[in-house]
């Protein structure tokens, strides 16, 4: 059971008020000019001109967003819960995205070209629904008066600009009401204020693709969410400056903007939907399936165990019943008596009492096999290093003697510091064929590339809203290299040399790249008798909170995560060495929600709309002296109370923010 009363650790955010990129995106020009004084034939000085003019384009997201630029949406798509005085807000990737376009303002501070509008459900209907969201040629955006073709709506003002994210592609706009979007759209005092940057730890993150080590733009609507369904638009603010100054033209009653993002989400109190309380409903066990009552003790066993049935037909022989588990195993796993497979049937094991087949190690070698053949770049490296006939331990044995007569060399190709003076020899014949057998086979074993199906054979082993743990079965990785290494050849001559057995040889392969730089020339080959273990998570945290972090506790303390990664939008896979007795599952910082503070008589209130003015907001507030974050919360406290750093401090609901913690029994 999760421990609901742990205190969260002090929030490790850093906010700022904007990431300026030297450049805008847009069309530039460089002038150059060079005057030189030098004489004439006649000796006469004159002075010289000289003149270059060169424009240029900086390319730059202007109608289209990438979805890979959207970190998280919050509320997330489809999210049903309650939130009362909740603040919608969308976290990019790209550090400088908010303010890579320059808005036609006057003033010296950049304001972001992006905003987010929040419709009521009953608004947009208003507008027509979905017949007012469209998908328009690029072209069409600009054209003479700024009218569309049947004159019933004004366009932005926008120049032609070659883009490169156009192509055929077609762009989706939204045609509001002008009064609708003046009320919505955030005025040029204000606009600053509702979006910043947020710096974060990425540690204990999963692997994600960042501009910037951690560093998240987030944009906010001037609204709160309003009771029922709601809609959320990132929308493009360019070409609309006369929106946000309040100074529109006379002309047609709809305005049409550019939609960069759109999401839709339910405030409803009786659905309460929270970080925390989607944690602590995670139903917490081991990977295994539970077997009703009364089930014989044959088919119980190896459910328990972890095995799923499946049929089974070898050959043209009758089906039979079949067990298959893959690398996670509920309990530990003891080492099987053999640690080689010349081919995958070698691999089978046969139950004595039911004549019941076990598929795990079988299926692992010949997956092994197909993901070398699918690796061009391991194949080719297998083939430089072995030229002759070799069974899966010769070749181990050979990258292991490989690896302790280059020693040096490998770890100055890790990143050792070379000796001075630096030796200045050509790297031996196969180094780096080796090199990247050795790295494919790192990744292997941990996993990596394994189709998700091997891993769990059926969806009752990791049901919705489930975390499950598991202990690494190192049979099955054994299984899984034999197979890879199996294409080197036949066995018959590893068959006859004296040497380490298959398990240490690898493990000490895997000692020297998990050491890296700091290789010893004979690690002790334990690594696949130590402990691993790791966990699954298949919950809605995972695809609403990308950045959701966890920290796992071992036992040693001294182990470390080896890897974590999301596997699926809602399968999140943790791998740790030493036996996991503790996870910590933390609300990511660069995704807090935003929410304003509890009402006082001395701040202005949202309206009977729902929106508000931050800056009305925040000069109250600095006004009467409320607080805010302290510096042990917020890592760069604002120093400006009108910035808006200052807005987005105040708006973090820290006090609501839990650690939801798993104490594992071991």
């Amino acid at each position: 059971m999760p421990n609901a009363g742990s205190p969260p650790d002090a929030l490790k955010v850093g906010l700022y008020d904007a990431y300026l990129p030297a450049l805008t995106a847009g069309s530039h020009r460089v002038l150059v000019q060079q005057s030189l004084t030098y004489p004439d034939p006649d000796g006469t000085a004159k002075a010289h001109h000289y003149y270059r003019d060169e424009a240029f384009l900086v390319r730059g997201p202007r109608v289209f967003l990438d979805e890979n630029d959207i970190h998280a949406r919050y509320p997330s798509a489809g999210a049903m819960g309650d939130f009362e005085r909740h603040v919608p807000s969308i976290v990019l990737r790209k550090r400088a995205l908010p303010w890579e376009r320059e808005l036609a303002l006057g003033g010296t501070a950049r304001l972001p070209w992006m905003a987010l509008f929040l419709l009521t459900e009953a608004e947009f209907q208003a507008q027509g629904g979905e017949a007012a969201v469209q998908l328009v040629a690029p072209e069409a955006l600009v054209a003479a008066g700024r009218r569309s073709a049947d004159g019933a709506v004004l366009l932005p003002r926008l120049d032609p600009e070659p883009d490169n994210d156009a192509g055929t592609q077609r762009v989706s706009v939204l045609d509001l009401e002008r009064d609708l979007a003046r009320a919505l759209c955030p005025s040029a005092a204000d606009l600053p204020l509702l979006a910043h940057m947020r710096q974060v730890e990425m540690g204990d993150k999963p692997r994600a693709a960042m501009h910037g080590a951690g560093e998240f733009p987030v944009i906010c609507a001037r609204r709160v969410a309003a009771p029922g369904a709601n809609l959320a638009f990132l929308v493009s603010l360019e070409g609309w400056e006369e929106l946000v100054e309040g100074t529109l033209p006379e002309g047609p009653g709809r305005l049409r903007l550019v939609v960069l993002a759109r999401w839709r989400f339910t405030h409803d109190p009786a659905f309460p939907h929270s970080f925390s309380g989607l944690a602590r409903r995670l139903a917490a066990d081991t990977l295994r399936t539970h077997s009703p009552p009364g089930t014989p003790e044959t088919l119980a066993r190896p459910l328990a165990c972890g095995h799923t049935p499946m049929p089974c037909r070898r050959g043209e022989g009758a089906a039979r019943l079949a067990w298959y588990r893959g690398p996670f195993a509920p309990a530990p796993v003891a080492p099987l008596p053999v640690d080689e497979f010349a081919h995958a049937d070698a691999a089978l094991i046969v139950s004595p009492e039911d004549d019941a087949l076990t598929l795990s190690y079988a299926a692992a070698w010949q997956l092994g096999r197909l993901m070398a053949l699918a690796s061009p770049s391991f194949l080719a490296a297998t083939r430089a290093f072995i030229t002759e006939d070799a069974g899966p331990r010769e070749v181990a044995f050979r990258l292991d003697i490989f690896m302790r007569n280059h020693l040096l060399a490998i770890r100055r190709e890790w990143g050792a510091p070379a000796p001075s003076p630096a030796a200045d020899t050509e790297p031996p014949d196969g180094f780096h064929a080796a090199l990247k057998m050795i790295d494919w086979l790192k990744g292997l074993m941990l996993l990596d590339g394994v189709p998700f199906p091997y891993l769990v054979a059926g969806e009752a082993l990791l049901p919705v809203s489930s975390l499950r743990f598991f202990h690494l079965d190192a049979n099955w990785l054994l299984a899984l290299a034999n197979g890879a290494l199996s294409l080197s050849g036949s066995a018959t001559r590893a068959a006859t040399r004296a040497g380490p057995p298959m398990r240490r040889l690898l493990s000490r392969i895997l000692e020297r790249c998990a050491a890296g730089p700091a290789a010893e020339l004979d690690p002790k080959g334990e690594l696949l008798d130590r402990p691993r273990t790791g966990f699954l998570l298949r919950s809605t945290l995972v695809a609403d909170w990308p950045g959701l972090e966890t920290v796992v506790t071992s036992a040693p303390e001294s182990a470390r995560p080896l890897r974590l990664e999301r596997l699926a939008p809602d399968v999140l896979l943790g791998i740790a060495e030493g036996q996991i007795v503790r996870l910590t599952l933390k609300e990511p910082p660069e995704g807090l929600a935003f929410r304003l503070p509890e009402p006082r008589a001395d701040v202005p209130e949202p309206d009977a709309r729902g929106l508000f003015s931050p800056l009305a907001r925040l000069r109250a507030e600095s006004a009467n002296g409320l607080a805010r974050l302290t510096p042990a919360e917020a890592s760069a406290p604002p120093p400006d109370p009108l910035s808006a750093a200052a807005f987005a401090a105040g708006c973090l609901s820290s006090g609501s923010i839990q650690d939801v913690v798993w104490e594992i029994a071991r």
